[in-house]
């Protein structure tokens, strides 16, 4: 039944003027995007990959497609997160330092395995008295906490190896570090020793940093890690310049598209909420978007909400899986599946003790290798950087087994389809100059350029179907839009969920060859 009501109607020359600022108003919301033009892709491009060491010994612009991020340092020869550890990584080669961020009691951000100081320091020892127990996800937890502790009584405290059957030669000599102390010898090292030492092959090292239990901290003590994270970055006087582009200082490495630097500055975490809130920061102070990695565990990478999940996170730049997770036939579509969302695939973490590879594997190299030519990792926290090196260096031109590899061009009709549909929505994974290059600006006017037309011929039908109407009497008709025109538009809603805006009520399209974006 239609409803009766007076209603009124755009004039051509009403519609073009709302259409243009529509057009202004959606460009600049894209330019604050495109201040980090030059920040490479978490996934080294083709055209720079060295796939073995005579590429690599050829051509000083070249280099490993394999990232390497050294978990909490170099942690294999040293206690993790101290400030030898990250240093002797630099020194063997490592793309990243990996610290782990938690706030202490004076909302100071430290480097330390967990919360729980008492796992990876002497901490009892000096503060017998200080230990408690607390509730966290309805599990009692007793220890020395972090959030009890002001920066000033850390000062004392020193770390240990925290995995048995390590060196304990260097036990209690280093103090836990601040990130202000990780940052600072990150410059030092990108900008007066390294140039040094390999002064003809630029080689610009990053963080990669993880902020631990963001929600536990936030419910429990109403502590916001993101927003001391940011404090941190405004505190430290080189930020601007290391990582976020201000007055376009920064050289991100990619200026050149026959260069390529890993991003300066990568932002890890389990908790995909404080990611978002970071993303929306950066953007609202027109600060350059560094890539954000969705962390998740073995328990959880294959559960039937995980890929939703990831879809609604559009922000995302890659994924750092458990590698349990790419193991198998799961493993294998979980690759095909990131590969398909243009995510870079992280996982963690590679050891050297056989305690901690899998037991389909001889030994740790094997399965890096494994996971690296065969899963087609971009990237791999490690605890024996030099492994994850030579791994890297080896290419993968003489390492090929089963028919698991996952292949650059997975084109079956069903994958085309998916691409097809996938492609008619522009989400800020394809339109982010950070994430396409150069590729962004295009995709964004493209989208700018869909949505006015689709918007004239709403308005066009819209106008068609009144004055019809006005022809049979003195009142208009309030026009219900079919199934398929509420689906174009209420688009906006639809953010997260299947892409719907080309199928009309006549195609026959299964749900499996929907992509989720």
């Amino acid at each position: 039944m239609l409803t009766h009501r007076k209603i009124r109607l755009f004039t051509p020359l009403q519609l073009i003027f709302f259409l243009f600022f529509q057009c202004v108003s959606v460009v600049r919301s894209l330019s604050s995007v495109y201040q980090q033009k030059g920040q490479c892709p978490l996934q080294v491009p083709s055209k720079i990959r060295a796939n073995n060491p005579t590429e690599l010994s050829n051509n000083n612009r070249r280099r490993p497609s394999l990232i390497t991020i050294a978990h909490r340092g170099a942690s294999f020869s040293l206690p993790e997160h101290s400030l030898p550890a990250y240093r002797l990584a630099l020194e063997l080669g490592t793309d990243y330092i990996e610290p782990d961020l938690v706030a202490t009691k004076d909302k100071r951000l430290i480097a330390v395995h967990s919360f729980d100081l008492n796992i990876t320091t002497n901490i009892q020892h000096l503060y017998p008295d200080r230990h408690r127990v607390i509730e966290k996800n309805g599990k009692e937890i007793s220890g020395y906490f972090a959030f009890d502790f002001s920066l000033q009584e850390l000062q004392s405290v020193r770390v240990k190896q925290r995995v048995e059957g390590r060196s304990r030669a260097f036990d209690y000599l280093f103090p836990i570090p601040t990130l202000q102390d990780i940052l600072y010898l990150l410059y030092e090292w990108n900008n007066e020793i390294h140039p040094l030492i390999e002064h003809d092959r630029p080689h610009r090292a990053g963080v990669y940093i993880e902020l631990k239990a963001p929600d536990f901290y936030f419910e429990r003590f109403n502590v916001s890690l993101a927003d001391l994270l940011l404090d941190e970055m405004e505190l430290f006087p080189h930020a601007d310049e290391m990582f976020f582009n201000h007055e376009e200082k920064t050289t991100f490495g990619c200026e050149d598209p026959d260069s390529y630097q890993v991003p300066p500055l990568v932002l890890q975490c389990f908790h995909g909420e404080t990611m978002r809130y970071l993303h929306d920061v950066f953007l609202e102070r027109k600060m350059a978007l560094p890539p954000f990695v969705y962390l998740v565990e073995k328990k959880n990478c294959h559960s039937l909400t995980f890929w939703d999940d990831v879809g609604r996170m559009s922000f995302l730049s890659g994924i750092g899986p458990d590698k349990e997770c790419l193991l198998g036939e799961a493993g294998y579509e979980f690759s095909v599946k990131s590969k398909k969302m243009g995510l870079a695939v992280h996982p963690w973490t590679t050891r050297d003790e056989l305690e901690f590879v899998n037991p389909k594997f001889s030994s740790a190299e094997e399965e890096l290798r494994f996971l690296y030519c065969q899963r087609g990792v971009s990237g791999m926290f490690t605890e024996n950087v030099d492994l994850a090196i030579k791994v890297g260096l080896l290419g993968c031109d003489d390492f090929s087994r089963e028919q698991d590899i996952v292949q650059d061009d997975m084109s079956t009709k069903k994958d085309e389809n998916v691409e097809r549909l996938a492609n008619t929505t522009v989400s800020s994974k394809e339109s982010c100059d950070h994430k396409n290059g150069g590729n962004g600006i295009w995709i964004g006017l493209g989208a700018v350029a869909s949505g006015l037309m689709m918007g004239v011929l709403i308005s066009i039908g819209a106008l068609k179907k009144s004055v019809r109407l006005r022809k049979q009497g003195d009142s208009i008709c309030t026009i219900l839009p079919s199934k398929a025109e509420k689906r174009i538009l209420h688009r906006g809603e639809l953010k997260g969920m299947r892409t719907l805006s080309t199928i009309s009520d006549d195609d026959d399209v299964d749900d499996d060859d929907v992509e989720i974006i």
